[in-house]
């Protein structure tokens, strides 16, 4: 960020008392769905999520709490949420000298303006409760003139399902049916750096062995003559269940992030049938004019 930027807390806090098995959201805001934080709207360039606090406020049973990334619509259902992150709770009985469960975790997640995220809680008995505290920060850049060098960031994050079996590792497929844009960097802008890469699968079954592939596309058609193979991320067979989360995989290219041209997209496949959510954390990059 530049030294112009200007930081605004976001503390969002939701708890978490009531079972939800779904892996795609489905339920009712408020009941068995919880906001936690949202970006605020513009003028703000996004949110970072530096840190989420689990905090168990009863004794727990093993159980998960989900985290899913909402579009800004605030509906509910897969077509507006995907899954990003689960976080297994371990039995933990508290007492006078004992504490409940408790977790920091370190996220440092841009997210873009308005967009939402949201926790479900699912467990096998008991009424257990949980604290979930998202440490945020707005930020926005000095509205008066600034030096001509800085780099200004506005978060891009792009975000889909792939469902259906891609062997090709050139390319080949249709777009929106077996091979699909996961973010495009802003056009008229001086790049868009891809932080992070988000696999997680949604299945609420076996996971199957395979592979997701990562294509980098010129923007300027589909086709093996656009889009080109950047990298493959092995998946393992997964059993979920209530106590166990899907396959996940997060790529960070090496700590550094991916730079993609202005215009140009990265799309994604999947070797088998099975369907796994792509989020894609990105920062637009301009500098002021």
């Amino acid at each position: 960020m530049a030294e112009e930027t200007q930081y605004t807390a976001n503390t969002g806090v939701a708890v978490l008392n009531t079972s939800n098995s779904t892996l795609t959201a489905v339920g009712t805001l408020g009941t068995n769905i919880w906001k936690v934080i949202d970006a605020a709207a513009s003028p703000s360039k996004g949110l970072i999520i530096k840190t989420i606090t689990l905090k168990a406020q009863t004794d727990t049973t093993q159980s998960m709490v989900r985290l899913f990334i909402n579009n800004g619509s605030g509906s509910t259902g897969d077509a507006y949420n995907k899954l990003i992150s689960e976080i297994e709770i371990p039995a933990v009985i508290k007492s006078a000298t004992s504490p409940a469960f408790e977790i920091t975790i370190p996220v440092d997640y841009a997210l873009l303006a308005n967009d939402e995220l949201w926790a479900t809680f699912e467990f096998a008995s008991g009424s257990p409760s949980i604290n979930v505290i998202a440490e945020g920060m707005d930020w926005n850049y000095y509205s008066a003139a600034v030096r001509p060098e800085s780099s200004n960031y506005t978060a891009n994050t792009g975000m889909d399902t792939i469902t259906a079996a891609n062997t090709n590792l050139t390319g080949a497929g249709t777009q929106g049916t077996d091979i699909w844009n996961i973010i495009t960097a802003t056009a008229g802008k001086n790049g868009t750096q891809i932080q992070s890469v988000t696999v997680k699968s949604k299945l609420t079954a076996t996971t199957s062995a395979g592979m997701v592939r990562l294509f980098l596309n010129d923007g300027s058609g589909d086709g093996t003559t656009h889009n080109f193979l950047l990298t493959e991320i092995p998946v393992e067979a997964t059993i979920q269940s209530g106590t166990a989360h899907s396959f996940s995989r997060r790529i960070d290219f090496s700590g550094k992030g991916f730079f993609l041209k202005s215009g140009w997209k990265l799309r994604a496949t999947t070797e088998t049938n099975d369907d796994f959510n792509i989020i894609a954390e990105g920062l637009d990059l301009t500098y002021p004019a």
